[in-house]
């Protein structure tokens, strides 16, 4: 499945494989839909060249390559490699409370604070 190629508004059901997020659960299966915007705390689905991560939101950036996500797990230190906002799936139902997006929109600041810079623009 190299692309989904949903649509705003459409949906699928993925399967949850791994503990890394507190929400989802190993096994559980959840419905990512297509949207036209994404929230800093939203659980979204990226495509990563040989994997797919439903991972935490954190906010928008200015790549090289155009705009990008930042994304990372709940229980990771670190944030995943930037994706190209195309690679966003969709968001995946499931709650998001007032503290998730506050925490997700520290992590935000703090990547901004510490991003890797390549000509004035985020470097892959």
């Amino acid at each position: 499945m190299a692309n989904v190629g949903l649509r705003h508004g459409e949906s699928v059901n993925f399967t949850v494989r791994g503990n890394c997020m507190q929400i989802l659960v190993n096994g559980e299966s959840v419905a990512v839909r297509r949207q036209r915007l994404y929230l800093p705390g939203d659980v979204v689905v990226v495509r990563r060249r040989d994997h797919w991560n439903a991972h935490r939101f954190l906010g928008y950036a200015l790549g090289v390559h155009g705009v990008i996500a930042l994304t990372q797990a709940d229980e990771a230190v670190r944030r995943d490699p930037a994706a190209l906002v195309r690679a966003i799936v969709g968001r995946a139902e499931c709650g998001v409370t007032v503290g998730d997006r506050v925490t997700a929109l520290g992590r935000y600041a703090r990547a901004l604070l510490h991003r890797p810079i390549e000509g004035g623009r985020w470097a892959p």
